[in-house]
Parts: C-alpha cells; sequence; structure tokens
C-alpha cells in the first residue's frame, strides 16, 4: 500500500511488519511464479499489477504469421504496419476535431454563435478534413483486406509452428528428460 512517511531527518521510511525501513520512490518490487495461471485474493490483486507472459496458441500463430509474412513479402508487412499508423492517426485527427468543436459551441453563446464567422470557417474546414481522412480510411479497409488475404496465405505455416512449440513444450511433461 506504500504507506510511506517523511521521519524528522527527512528520511523516507516505510512500515514492514514490527519495524521502519528506509524507502526510496525509485524502488520496484518484481515478483514471479511459475503458476500457469495464479489466483490471488482480491485484496492482493487489487494492490498489485498482474502481468501474463504465457504464450497463447492464438498469440504465438499471429507472431509466427508476422515473422512469415516479413521473410516472405516485407512490403505486405511494412503496408500493413502503415496503414494501422495512418489509421491511428486519423483516429486521434477526428477526435481533436470533434473536441475543438464542443469546446467551442460549449465557450460562445448564442448570439456568438450565429455570428461568428470563425466557428463557420472552422466547422467548413472540419468537414473537409473529415471527408478526406474517411476516404483514406475507406480505402485503407480495402487494403487491409488483400493484405490480410495475403498473409492468409501464409497461416498453415504459422499454425504449424505453433503446434510445433506446444509439443515441444509439453515434451517435459512426459520426460523430465525432455
Amino acid at each position: 500500500m506504500k504507506q510511506a512517511y517523511k521521519t524528522e531527518a527527512g528520511i523516507w521510511q516505510i512500515r514492514l511488519g514490527d519495524s521502519n525501513v528506509n524507502y526510496d520512490h525509485n524502488f520496484n518490487f518484481f515478483m514471479t511464479t511459475k503458476m500457469p495461471n495464479p489466483h490471488y485474493i482480491p485484496e492482493i490483486c487489487i494492490k498489485v499489477t498482474l502481468i501474463n507472459f504465457t504464450v497463447t496458441f492464438e498469440g504465438l500463430q499471429q507472431q509466427l504469421l508476422g515473422d512469415v509474412v516479413i521473410a516472405e513479402k516485407p512490403e505486405t508487412e511494412r503496408a500493413k504496419d502503415k496503414i494501422v499508423l495512418q489509421m491511428a492517426a486519423d483516429s486521434k485527427t477526428l477526435k481533436e476535431i470533434e473536441n475543438k468543436i464542443l469546446s467551442l459551441l460549449a465557450s460562445a453563446t448564442t448570439i456568438e454563435i450565429l455570428d461568428a464567422d470563425t466557428l463557420i470557417d472552422i466547422l467548413k474546414a472540419s468537414k473537409i478534413t473529415t471527408n478526406e481522412i474517411n476516404g483514406r480510411m475507406a480505402d485503407a479497409k480495402v487494403l487491409e483486406v488483400e493484405i490480410n488475404d495475403t498473409r492468409n496465405m501464409y497461416s498453415s505455416v504459422a499454425v504449424r509452428g505453433s503446434i510445433l512449440y506446444f509439443v515441444i513444450a509439453d515434451l517435459g511433461g512426459i520426460d523430465p528428460m525432455y
């Protein structure tokens, strides 16, 4: 719970059990477990951040698919990455436009809304920008379908790689020698 306090001498301390221990705000405590799916009581879960690094079949398959496509058709994977970045940037721009319009409308009075040319100009400019972004997003979705079709050609390789990984990982359960 990081109930740290400063002593009269200016030293940060924290109470652990029956004793006070010097404390540094840069200190982080990490714990690991070999349990595949650890279960902790709710009081513990709200005080810690759980990160699960367990590999799933589908997650490994997607990673392998990306690696195979990079090896076989790097331009396809670069196009996919470019589309993802462009769509994220366009979504952010749309959100910024929406927030700007809402803040202008919220701060303006009724007379200012009717008389202000700046608000009308901003609305016109945002409409043009929004139409351009929507056009790019539509083109990106078409291109994304083509890229996914190309990626799906290599999905059997990714599935086989995932199967091989999990078979080899489970060999230790058969005999510790493996």
